[in-house]
């Protein structure tokens, strides 16, 4: 038992494409791969009042990627891995 809202989402990625764009969420995540593998990359928030957003974020543009510098993960994750992204 959580003790609160939980919620779940399921994305299809075909293979060679990218499923979203850059953009920031404001929950909490675990991410599973269940088939196939996925490239992920975490940045770390360009703005200080981004830290713990109330609201997701649009799609960032090219403009805001340029801002978001070096990954602090990259990682590949396979049928099984599990990446948890708190919020």
């Amino acid at each position: 038992e959580f003790g609160c809202m939980v919620g779940s989402n399921v994305y299809l990625t075909p293979s060679g494409n990218q499923g979203f764009a850059p953009h920031y969420d404001d929950i909490e995540a675990f991410l599973v791969q269940i088939e196939g593998a996925k490239r992920w990359k975490v940045y770390a928030p360009v703005q200080e009042e981004l830290i713990l957003p109330r609201t997701s974020s649009k799609n960032l543009t090219i403009d805001e990627m340029k801002l978001l510098g070096e990954p602090i993960i990259e990682a590949t994750l396979e049928a099984g891995d599990t990446l948890y992204l708190p919020r």
